[in-house]
Parts: structure tokens; C-alpha cells; sequence
């Protein structure tokens, strides 16, 4: 009995494998776990049941059901690949809904902007503003005893001064000269006079037009404190230059009608 049953064992694993390759057009794949099981359970149940022939019967029924098995796990597959598409097919659904909102937008804004009013720009209209926050801008520069000669560490200063009034559309350059109080008074006017047509040489030598400067020299006739000692005769050696707006009133000339 045990010799015949290891002997319809061993028939089971040929007969399952000869079977289950019946339906299988690709030979190079082997039979799935469920068509094996398939056929060796229906060959043993047959066999049981129904001798040799229900053994063959059996093979082919088992067969026949583990290919079942094998197709049910391949649907599950398909169904979950199926699940993932459509997520990705919604997700694209949502970003293209988004850019018709957005392309509605942009024609929306278009068609506002077809149907504004036309302006006309004068030809005369400046791409850059005029600069007129600097307008009254105003450098003390101060000197040696009987000198004019401007000293180095104010030539930056100066320089700034004309490099903004260089971009001024009415820029004028106010440049008022004074002495200190020590010697005679008309000489004291007339170093006065040197000094301002010293800082004017440098304006124009940095770009600044001659005729978009006026000069004035009081000489000693205005110091700053009433009482003469050496603190108060450094600051009257002085020149004052202010940056002033064309369309404002000019310094008066007296008394030298410069």
C-alpha cells in the first residue's frame, strides 16, 4: 500500500508539471505555486477517490483551479495598478484645472488692458527725474593765514558738491569768500575775492559751467564772533559754497558785483 501510494506521488509531480504546461504557450516560465498545488492536491484527491483514473481526472481538475488561484493574484495586481494610475490621472486633472484658472485670469487681464483708455506721454517728458532734494546744500571750507589755496582733505567734499550739481537740471553754485581780521582791510577783501575764484576754478575744472556760478567776497566785514582771537580768526578764514535751485533768487553781487 505505502509502495503504491509513493508511486501515485511521484506520478502526481509528472502529471502536474505535464498539465499545467498544457495552457502555457511560454515554456521558458515555469508552472505558478498555484498550478502546481493545484494539480498535485486534485491528483491526490482523484486517486482517493477514483484510482488511476480519478488520479488523471483529479490532475487536470486541480490544474484547472490553480490556474484560477494564479489568475485572481494577477487581478489584484492589475486592480492595484489600476488605483495608482488613476491617482496619478487625478493629480494631473488637478494641476490642468489649475492652469485654465490661471490662463483665464491672464486673458481676463488682457482684455482690461486692450480696452484702457490710450495716453498720450509729452515728448518732452525726462526718462530720469529731476534731482532737487539736494537743493541748499551747504560745504564750509577754511584756510591758512594770507592763503587760497584750497587744502587737500576738502577736495572730496568739493568733488561731491559738483558731482550733484552736474545732475541738477537748474543747478547753481553759490561761493561767498571771507578774511580774518588781521592786516589791512582791502587786502583782507581781496584775499577774500582769491579764494572764492579759487573753489570756482575747481568746480570747472570738474565739470561744473562757469556760468552756473556766482561768486561773492566780504572780506573781514563779517566775522563770525564779535570778539578777534586765534579760535575766531581760523573759522572767518573760510568760503562758504551752497547748492542752490536756478529758479530760486541768486545771492546778492555787492559789493564786488561779481
Amino acid at each position: 500500500m505505502v509502495e503504491k501510494f509513493s508511486f501515485l506521488v511521484i506520478l502526481c509531480f509528472v502529471a502536474g508539471t505535464a498539465v499545467a504546461d498544457t495552457s502555457r504557450a511560454n515554456y521558458d516560465d515555469p508552472p505558478s505555486k498555484e498550478e502546481t498545488v493545484g494539480v498535485i492536491s486534485g491528483a491526490i484527491i482523484g486517486a482517493s477517490v477514483g484510482g488511476p483514473p480519478g488520479f488523471i481526472v483529479g490532475a487536470g481538475i486541480g490544474a484547472l483551479l490553480g490556474e484560477g488561484f494564479n489568475a485572481q493574484g494577477q487581478i489584484k495586481d492589475l486592480q492595484a495598478s489600476l488605483f495608482g494610475t488613476r491617482l496619478q490621472l487625478a493629480a494631473v486633472k488637478e494641476e490642468l484645472d489649475l492652469i485654465e484658472q490661471e490662463h483665464q485670469i491672464a486673458q481676463i487681464d488682457l482684455g482690461q488692458f486692450r480696452n484702457a483708455p490710450s495716453q498720450v506721454l509729452p515728448a518732452f517728458l525726462s526718462t530720469q527725474p529731476a534731482i532737487t532734494c539736494c537743493d541748499n546744500t551747504v560745504v564750509s571750507i577754511h584756510f591758512r593765514t594770507g592763503s587760497s589755496n584750497i587744502e587737500s582733505h576738502y577736495e572730496e567734499q568739493l568733488k561731491g558738491m559738483a558731482n550733484i550739481a552736474i545732475q541738477m537740471t537748474s543747478a547753481k553754485v553759490e561761493i561767498t569768500g571771507y578774511a580774518d581780521r588781521n592786516g589791512d582791510a582791502v587786502h583782507n577783501l581781496t584775499l577774500s575775492r582769491q579764494r572764492s575764484e579759487s573753489v570756482k576754478s575747481f568746480f570747472t575744472e570738474h565739470g561744473i559751467d562757469n556760468a552756473s556760478i556766482a561768486t561773492v567776497a566780504y572780506g573781514e566785514t563779517r566775522p563770525l564772533q564779535p570778539t578777534q582771537s586765534f579760535e575766531s580768526d581760523f573759522f572767518d578764514r573760510r568760503v562758504i559754497v551752497r547748492l542752490r535751485d536756478n529758479s530760486k533768487t541768486m545771492l546778492s553781487q555787492s559789493p564786488d558785483n561779481q
